[in-house]
Parts: C-alpha cells; sequence; structure tokens
C-alpha cells in the first residue's frame, strides 16, 4: 500500500487495469452526470431552437443514401480532405478524439462488466492503434493552431479567443493523457521484477512508452501520486469538454453529422414554391421563416472560410462574403432574436415582458431592437443578395453542406415579389421575359429566324411546320436565336450534328426562355409561367431526349423542370459531342494545334459535374489545352450567373470586376485560344479580353473548335 492506496500491478498477461492506483476511481462514474447534464440542456436548447423555423423542408426520404452520406462525409472526412494540409490535420484529431472516447467507453466497461475482452494480443493491438491515433490527433492540433496563429491565411481573419482556448482545451486533454500513460509505465517499470514482463509495453504504448522516459529519474512514490494527479485533471478537462459542446464551436461536431444525413440528396436545383398562386407571402423576410435545415446551417458553420476564399463576388471587393456577411450576420441574428421567439412560443405574456426589455436595452444602446430587425435590410443588406451569382463555389467547398444558395434565392424572393425592390436592370429583364419570352426583349415571333439567317433551315426539323419524327430535341435556348455572336455556335452544332446524320426537332417560336434568369433573380412566379409553357410545348410533342446549348438552360430543364412534372432525359450538347466522338459518328479532318485554355461554366461544371467530356471534345480536335490552377471545382466564376448577366457591375476600387478577373486567369498562359461552353460565359471572356491591351486570344465555343476542326 502506498499512502493508503493500491499500487499498480504488473501482470503476466499484457493487459491494462482501469483506475488502478486512482484512489475512489468510481466517484467518476458518479461525477459523470454532470457534464452529460449540461450536455443534455445544451441540446435541448438547440432543439427547441430549431423547432422555432417555419419553412418546412423533407429530407427523410432515402434512408439508406442518407445514411451512407452520413457514414462516408462523418467517418472518411471526404469533404474535410480537400483542403490537404488543415484536411487531413482535422481527419488525425476527428479520429484521435473519436478512438480514444471509444477506447475510454471499452474500459470502462471491461472494468466493471469484464466485457470486452481486453488482455495478450487484443490489447497490444487496440492500445497500439489508440496510441498511435491519439499522438497524430495532438500533432493534428499543433498544426491546425500553426495555421490559425502563425501562417494566418485570410479565411481565417475572423478567429475568436474561444477559438484558442478551444484549441487549447484539446491539446491538454490530450497531452495529459500522454503524461498519464508515461507516468504509469513508469511506475510499472519500477514495480517490475522482470523486465520482460512489461516490455510489452513498448509495442502497445509506443508514445506511452516515449513519454515514460521522461520519468525514468522519478521515485516511485512521486510517479504514483503524480499519476493519480494528472489522472483526475485530464478527467476534469475531459468534463468539461463534453459539457461544453453545446454551447461553443465544438457543437460542429452534431451538426456536421446532422448536415452530412440532411444534405441535399437532389440535383442542383432551386426549392420549388408550391401553389405559388395561393401563396400569401413570398421568399423569406423573417430569419424564422427560413426552415430548420437551414437554421441548423447556421449552427454547422465554423468559420473555416473555404466559402470565403472561393467567392468570386468577395475576390472582387463586393460587399458579399459568403461566410461574414451572409452566415454569420445571420446566426448572430438567430441567436439573439431566437430567445425572444421561444417566449413568444410558450407564452405570450412572458415574450411582451421579455420583448419590453429587449427594447429597452436596444434604445439605451441606441440600437434597433432585434424583433425590429428586418432581415434584409437591417442584417444581410440588399447588397449582399445581389452580388451573388450562384457559382455554387461556396457549397462546393463547404465542408459541413451549408446550402449558401437556396438562403439568397429565398430573399431574393421576398424582395422581388413581396417588397417589389430590385434592380431596374433586373425589372427590364422580366419585362422582356414576359412581353417576348426572352430577357434580350426581341420580338418572340423572330425565335427560328437564326435559322434562315446562317443557313442551316433544312437541317433542323421545325416541330410547329415539319411531321417528321425526331429523337432529339434541341432546345436552343434565347442567346442561340437571339444573340448575335451566339448564333454562330448554334449554327457550328447544327452543322456538326448534320454531319453525324443527327437532325435535330426544334419547337422554334412554342420555345420560350428556360425561365432560369427569372427564378434565379427571384421572379418565381415568371420562372414557373415559362417553366409550364415550355413542358406543355415539349409534352404535345412527345419530347423524350433533349440537347441544350446553353449550361443555364441545361440545368434549369434537366433539374428543376421535374418539380413540375417535366422529366427528360436531358443532355449539354458537349456531352452529346464527347459521345458522337466516342462512337466515331465523328471524324476530324484536321488537327487544329492550337494552345489553348478552358472555361469552367459554374452551370455545368459545379451544379452538374460535367467537367470531363468537353475536355475529351477539345483533345479530339488536337488543341493542346493548358489547365490553369483555377479550373474544375476551383473554376472562377465569369460573373453571369444567377441572374447577373442581366445586371450591371461596378467594379470596387483596388479591385477588377468579376470576368475581367476571370479573363486575366484564363489568359495567364498565353493561350491563342480561350474556349468556352456557355453564352453567357462567352460574351463575359470576349469582353475581359478587349478590356485588356495586347491580349490576342481569340474567344470561341467548344461547338466552334469542332467545326473548325471538320471543316
Amino acid at each position: 500500500m502506498l499512502f493508503g492506496f493500491t499500487r499498480l500491478e504488473v501482470y503476466d498477461v499484457p493487459m491494462r487495469v482501469v483506475g488502478a492506483n486512482v484512489p475512489y476511481e468510481w466517484l467518476i462514474y458518479l461525477i459523470m452526470f454532470i457534464p452529460i447534464g449540461a450536455f443534455c440542456y445544451g441540446l435541448y436548447t438547440k432543439i427547441i431552437a430549431w423547432l422555432q423555423a417555419n419553412g418546412r423542408i423533407n429530407r427523410a426520404d432515402k434512408l439508406w443514401s442518407r445514411i451512407g452520406s452520413l457514414l462516408f462525409y462523418a467517418l472518411a472526412q471526404a469533404k474535410v480532405i480537400k483542403k490537404p494540409l488543415a484536411g487531413w490535420m482535422h481527419f488525425f484529431l476527428f479520429w484521435g478524439f473519436f478512438i480514444l472516447f471509444m477506447a475510454a467507453g471499452i474500459d470502462a466497461s471491461h472494468h466493471w462488466l469484464g466485457w470486452p475482452p481486453v488482455e495478450g494480443n487484443i490489447y497490444i493491438g487496440f492500445s497500439w492503434v489508440v496510441d498511435v491515433l491519439g499522438f497524430l490527433a495532438m500533432i493534428g492540433i499543433l498544426v491546425l493552431a500553426f495555421v490559425r496563429y502563425v501562417q494566418k491565411p485570410e479565411r481565417l481573419n475572423d478567429s475568436k479567443s474561444s477559438d484558442g482556448w478551444i484549441i487549447a482545451l484539446i491539446f491538454t486533454i490530450l497531452f495529459t493523457g500522454f503524461l498519464i500513460e508515461g507516468l504509469r509505465i513508469a511506475a510499472q517499470i519500477k514495480l517490475a521484477t522482470r523486465i520482460d514482463l512489461i516490455m510489452y509495453e513498448s509495442v502497445a504504448s509506443p508514445f506511452g512508452w516515449l513519454f515514460a522516459k521522461m520519468f525514468a529519474g522519478m521515485s516511485l512514490d512521486g510517479a504514483l501520486m503524480w499519476h493519480r494527479i494528472m489522472w483526475w485533471f485530464h478527467m476534469a478537462l475531459a468534463f468539461l469538454f463534453i459539457g461544453m459542446v453545446p454551447f461553443t464551436k465544438l457543437w460542429h461536431i452534431f451538426t456536421s453529422m446532422i448536415n452530412y444525413f440532411t444534405r441535399d440528396l437532389e440535383p442542383s436545383a432551386c426549392r420549388m414554391v408550391e401553389n405559388i398562386e395561393e401563396a400569401e407571402t413570398f421568399g423569406v423576410e423573417n430569419i424564422e421563416d427560413f426552415t430548420w435545415k437551414d437554421i441548423i446551417d447556421l449552427d454547422a458553420c465554423i468559420r473555416c472560410g473555404r466559402c470565403q476564399e472561393n467567392c468570386p463576388a468577395y475576390l472582387t471587393g463586393k460587399d458579399l462574403n459568403p461566410k461574414l456577411t451572409l452566415i454569420q450576420a445571420m446566426k448572430t441574428h438567430w441567436e439573439e432574436k431566437v430567445p425572444y421567439l421561444i417566449a413568444a412560443s410558450s407564452a405570450g405574456h412572458d415574450a411582451e415582458t421579455a420583448e419590453m426589455a429587449m427594447t429597452a436595452e436596444a434604445e439605451a444602446e441606441e440600437i434597433k431592437p432585434v424583433m425590429e430587425q428586418h432581415l434584409i435590410y437591417d442584417v444581410v443588406t440588399p447588397e449582399v443578395v445581389w452580388d451573388c451569382t450562384n457559382c455554387r463555389a461556396c457549397m462546393e467547398h463547404c465542408p459541413m453542406f451549408i446550402e449558401h444558395i437556396p438562403k439568397v434565392i429565398d430573399m431574393r424572393r421576398n424582395l422581388v415579389m413581396w417588397q417589389g425592390d430590385m434592380p431596374g436592370e433586373a425589372q427590364m429583364a422580366f419585362t422582356n421575359m414576359e412581353r417576348n419570352y426572352n430577357p434580350w426583349g426581341v420580338g418572340f415571333a423572330n425565335r427560328a429566324g437564326w435559322l434562315e439567317e446562317r443557313g442551316i433551315r433544312e437541317m433542323v426539323n421545325l416541330l410547329p411546320e415539319d411531321g417528321e419524327e425526331f429523337e432529339y430535341l434541341l432546345y436552343a435556348g434565347c442567346a442561340v436565336a437571339f444573340d448575335d455572336r451566339y448564333k454562330r455556335v448554334g449554327e457550328a452544332l447544327v452543322k456538326v450534328a448534320n454531319k453525324a446524320g443527327i437532325k435535330f426537332g426544334y419547337l422554334g417560336t412554342e420555345e420560350y426562355c428556360c425561365g432560369d434568369s427569372a427564378r434565379r433573380l427571384g421572379n418565381e412566379y415568371l420562372y414557373q409561367t415559362l417553366a409550364a409553357s415550355n413542358i406543355e410545348s415539349m409534352n404535345n410533342y412527345g419530347v423524350k431526349k433533349i440537347i441544350t446549348v446553353c449550361p443555364h438552360c441545361h440545368n434549369c430543364v434537366k433539374n428543376e423542370y421535374p418539380q413540375m412534372g417535366g422529366d427528360y432525359e436531358v443532355y449539354h450538347y458537349t456531352e452529346f459531342l464527347a459521345q458522337l466522338i466516342a462512337d466515331g459518328k465523328i471524324k476530324m479532318t484536321k488537327s487544329l494545334g492550337a494552345k489553348l485554355t478552358y472555361h469552367d461554366s459554374c452551370f455545368l461544371g459545379r451544379h452538374n459535374n460535367v467537367y470531363d467530356e468537353p475536355r475529351k471534345v477539345i483533345q479530339a480536335t488536337g488543341c493542346s489545352l493548358v489547365e490553369i490552377e483555377q479550373a474544375r471545382e476551383f473554376g472562377f466564376c465569369c460573373g453571369a450567373g444567377g441572374g447577373r448577366m442581366w445586371l450591371e457591375e461596378d467594379a470596387v476600387e483596388g479591385y477588377k470586376r468579376i470576368n475581367d478577373t476571370r479573363t486575366e486567369q484564363l489568359l495567364q498562359p498565353d493561350p491563342e485560344l480561350v474556349v468556352t461552353n456557355c453564352p453567357f460565359c462567352l460574351t463575359m471572356i470576349a469582353d475581359g479580353v478587349k478590356e485588356i491591351e495586347d491580349a490576342s486570344a481569340q474567344v470561341l465555343d467548344v461547338a466552334e473548335l469542332v467545326w473548325r476542326a471538320m471543316e
């Protein structure tokens, strides 16, 4: 006995006895109810807060897919490791903590129930895994601290003091765990009459063994005493960690898992406004009008800044910062407002009392009471809402699957359809779509005129006039019909298809604007009107397969028309051409041999994950494609998405406009050609080239490139 307590023992069979040398160790199983109680209380308050959301959304479908998503993104950390250094360090931290907590539970279960058996080789193997992962977790937290406080990347420019305390707490828990392990092993070595009886610990706990060497000169009594002190200190920190989780940034551990399970499994599409004719309000005006998923998104944001460092609006000096001026601004507003919402839902009188106190406090501080703050005008601001290009970079790179774009669209709907507050250019685009079914405002009766102008009328089966059967409907879109530059792209595509023996059907004047710009600018009613007309025409002619030219049309018809019953097999023309080339139906007569860069349009790339097909088509023309850094999922927007094709963009002092910034990236390798696949992108990049002195690169569409190689 030492100080009245049993000494550590040395066993012939490799094993570890939980609580050895710890006086009154059983007390820990009573004390643990304090942090568990704090955690449960915090969880309860979070759930009550989430229930204040008025919006409804179904994320309980496709159960097995959701379970798979949870397991894949939580356990494999698939989204997190896309940023290699910080991602892998977080991976080590996650698995280190996960295994350590699991080990603690197994130890306790074995101690009290004798199961599972943790001795012999099972103990050595399991202990080795726990030891190594625990040490990697400690390395991970050190590297993450180095990144945040030494490298100080701009995406982490809003660090809070609590971030540092949390990092310090996690590191201290890990470090004291190894100190305890080292003290235990050091004491066992001193107790062992045969060193071979304890040598298994050098394998079972390789890093614990290294820590034990630190205490080689310590007396046995000292090692035992410090082992007890550190054990209790370590447990106090671990319990503090558990109790803090719901009230700190640590809560993302659980909200991330919720988001992995409830993420949007459908293709990229705006949320549908059901029964729009009967709606009493439109969009979101108050924070509580969002869905519970939107509110959980706010809780899930860990301010990692990956959205910020990939946002074209933020990177060109706009008011929009998807982290700070959107998600975090809404989160702060929600946290301030939700106590009054809860009070109002539980007892009207209490709510009035609380609101009166809140109003008095706000007046004393000369600020607007939170219950009177308008989400769009006082919290987010219309400038932030209109800056978004819907490029999806924020959603693509967010490790938490936060849905930024739906929130922006909902606020735009409120501005347009409820407040009547929108840029004048947006109103003009709406008027053009209402009167002539295209945002250019050209008379709709001329929609099929481009066929005659380009001399390709006989290559297209105009459905309202011709009775021939067709396999594919060409949904040419407004740009091919009314934009003089893009008519050449439509001509090239039709000629290429004609040489391959494909004859399209075409709706002519029965083809309306797909409605993408209307919907993404917030005019849901106009979108549904246009979409319903197109769906009716397509169904009248028995359309099954559709080839789209514009990626915005492609995304709209493929992913959003099914919301209104328009289910079709939809291909972007680059996918169509890639298949024709693979089937040998398209033969190139010459190799162009030009050096070029390729611009991934956001709505074909990040929205629909079509990256390889356009590159295969380009490769078939014999051109040399130089991949720039900002390509594929890291592609930089041209600035015209989200309906911004029709809005003016003013350059911010010290920054270039979005399209000029993108053009400079594409011209950096000094290419002969810059190739696009979208009418908006072609216009924006071509305008950017004109702004750059001595820029000689020609801007072409993929279809034009193919036709050049076939002429």
